[in-house]
Formats: C-alpha cells, structure tokens, sequence
C-alpha cells in the first residue's frame, strides 16, 4: 500500500513539475516566441527569402508590440470586439501580401482556408490540429 500511495504521489508531482516548467503547453507566455513561432511558420509554407523572413519577423514584431501597448493603455482584461480583430487581421494581411510574392500569396491563402477548415472540425467532434497562434500560424509537425 506504501509503495502504490509513493509511486501515484511521485506521478503527481512529475506532473506538476512538468507543467511548472512549461510542459504540457503550460509556462510563461513570451511574445517573442511566438513572433518566431509565427515567422517561422510563414516561412515553411511559403518558403521565404531570409530578406522576406526577417520583414515577416519584423511584422510580426509590430503586430505584438501594438497589441501589448492596447492593452497597458486600459484595454486590460477587457477582450478586442470581432470588429476590431477583424480590421488588425486585414491590416496585417495587406502588409503581408507586400512581402509575399504572388505565388507565395497563395500558398498562404491555401494555408488559411485549410486552417479554417480544421478549425470547423474541431467544434463538430473532428480531429484536433491546425495551426496555433492565430492566422499567421501553420500546423506543427
């Protein structure tokens, strides 16, 4: 009985030592992460230039810090209106589909209409996936 009561204590504490430490998906959330998560997720499914990955980057980049500033300046724990997302998002695109070249442009559409796609499974039972972290994102492999 000792040995089953110290071998479930010792599963839980790995667990939350893991989860502490950012396992399981959990742990600080870095934005500059994420701005090279999202970077280099463009970057794979469009194939990027190293010049065209930095301005992504640097977009990115933008895109964060903007945010961040809404939010110190009193927009704090009050969520964005679809509205106000939806213009960020055409806004950023529009800025996006100067980097890209026209053929990249489109791997990108494709990309987004896939991940719309995954995203309408998910809410009717589908299998999990997609891309993580917003719609710049693609799907990890």
């Amino acid at each position: 009985m000792r040995k089953l009561l110290l071998a479930i204590l010792c599963c839980v504490a790995t667990s939350v030592f893991a989860q502490g430490q950012g396992g399981f998906g959990g742990g600080q959330f870095d934005p500059a992460q994420m701005v090279k998560r999202q970077a280099d997720r463009i970057k794979q499914i469009c194939e990027l230039t190293d010049e065209q990955y930095e301005k992504v980057k640097t977009l990115y980049q933008k895109q964060s810090d903007e945010m961040r500033k809404s939010m110190e300046e009193g927009q704090q724990g009050q969520r964005m209106d679809r509205e106000a997302m939806q213009k960020r998002r055409e806004a950023q695109e529009a800025e996006l589909k100067k980097i890209l070249t026209e053929e990249q442009w489109k791997k990108y559409e494709e990309a987004q209409k896939q991940m719309r796609e995954r995203r309408g499974q998910r809410g009717q039972g589908g299998p999990r996936g997609g891309f993580q972290g917003g719609p710049q994102g693609a799907s990890q492999q």
